[in-house]
Formats: structure tokens, sequence, C-alpha cells
């Protein structure tokens, strides 16, 4: 013979417990949700800027990696250009490659470099200085060269005091 499965029938207690629970985890959910975003949105990128960010080098001061010392020698704005003339010193062979270099400014949309760029090869034991132009005729008549950001290695030369 065989027997009917047996049921468990809920008692009232045990389904206002179950209840409560399950409201508790709606509320965190939703609690996690109204905070995450903002919090994602907001305070992650300054977090892994403090901890990631591109070094920002001084005026007058030099950055170096690989073997290559790299400084801001010059900068001059001519008529709607800015030249920026970067020296290079190597203790190993080391490239340079100038691809996306950018010329931020004080207002506006930063600058990208003109014309095709071919990467630097320096052997070691020399100096190199090489000269970059940035087209400012597109730019906000009343900005100002600020920086000038390198993306590989991703570096940030200061062209100004209060820059830094």
């Amino acid at each position: 013979m065989t027997e009917p499965p047996r049921r468990r029938v809920p008692v009232a207690a045990e389904q206002s417990v179950r209840e409560e629970r399950r409201s508790f985890f709606r509320y965190a959910a939703i609690l996690g949700v109204i905070v995450g975003i903002p919090l994602g949105v907001l305070g992650i990128p300054p977090l892994l800027n403090l901890f990631f960010d591109e070094p920002t080098i001084p005026v007058g001061g030099s950055w170096s990696e690989d073997g290559l010392i790299v400084w801001v020698e010059s900068w001059e704005v001519d008529e709607s250009l800015v030249i920026v003339t970067l020296a290079l010193r190597a203790t190993e062979s080391s490239t340079l490659d100038l691809e996306g270099v950018e010329l931020e400014l004080s207002d506006g949309d930063p600058v990208t470099l003109e014309g095709p760029v071919e990467p630097v090869e320096v052997e070691a034991g020399w100096e190199a200085n090489i000269t970059l132009s940035f087209n400012l005729s597109d730019a906000d008549a009343t900005a100002e060269p600020r920086a000038m950001r390198l993306p590989e290695p991703k570096v940030r030369f200061a062209l100004t005091e209060e820059d830094h």
C-alpha cells in the first residue's frame, strides 16, 4: 500500500517571518541600486584617478622610465600655433611614440598634434630635441595652453606654474 505524499502545512507564524525576510531583501536591493548608481558614476572614476591617474610633471621637471628621460625644453605661441620642444635623453635604446599627443587648454577641448607623427628612436647615450606643433585656429580665442599629454607612456607635462 502506498501512502499519499505528505504535505507540510505552513503555520501562520512561519509565513509572516518569510514575508518579513522578503520585504527586507526587496528594500535592500532598492537601496543598493539607489546608492550604487550614483556612487558608480560619480565616485568610482575619481577614486580610480587617485590610484591610476597620469603623473603631472611640473615646469622644469623631467619624467624618466625604461632608460628614457623626457622634459619640456621650451614652448611658445606663434599666432595660432603652439610650438612645444621636447628634449629626450636615453640611457638605453628607446622609442617614444608621439601618436595621440594632446595639448590641454584652459578652455575647451584638447588639441591634437598636427600632421602625421612618426615614433622617435633614440640610441643609448644620445640626446634629441623634438618640435611639436599644435594648431589653435579651431580653439577658443581666450584659451591658453596649460599642459601637454603623452598617451603612451601616460604622462602630463605642465606648461604653466599654476597648473602643476
